[in-house]
């Protein structure tokens, strides 16, 4: 991935207390671990968090003109300790656009694929 893009992940991930610690595409996916100041005070990934995230890829692929691929998030505390990983598979995207899905169903799979450590 390319150090504008980078960038403008990195940005938007912050403003929601999310710290990047790598991002790259392999295959099909954007795959990125960051740290969560939120999930540290509360030892768990708030949900809230997730949503923000998601969409920021939301708009990066909207308004950026990033290439729709799934996301695949792992999630440590501010010690670089694992809490968990989330995903959203790119046909989700898809499927949200095209309105064949509603922002609930959408976030209710974005909320199934939690995983904790």
């Amino acid at each position: 991935m390319d150090d504008d893009r980078t960038f403008a992940l990195e940005s938007r991930l912050t403003n929601h207390g999310c710290y990047l610690q790598s991002v790259a595409v392999e295959g099909d996916a954007y795959r990125l671990t960051y740290q969560s100041a939120a999930a540290d005070q509360h030892g768990e990934i708030p949900h809230q968090q997730v949503g923000d995230v998601v969409n920021d890829f939301r708009k990066l692929f909207d308004r950026r003109d990033w290439p729709v691929r799934d996301v695949e998030a792992t999630v440590t505390d501010l010690d670089d300790e694992r809490l968990g990983a989330w995903r959203a598979d790119a046909d989700w995207f898809d499927a949200l656009e095209a309105g064949e899905l509603t922002e609930v169903e959408f976030s209710q799979r974005v909320l199934d694929s939690l995983e904790t450590a």
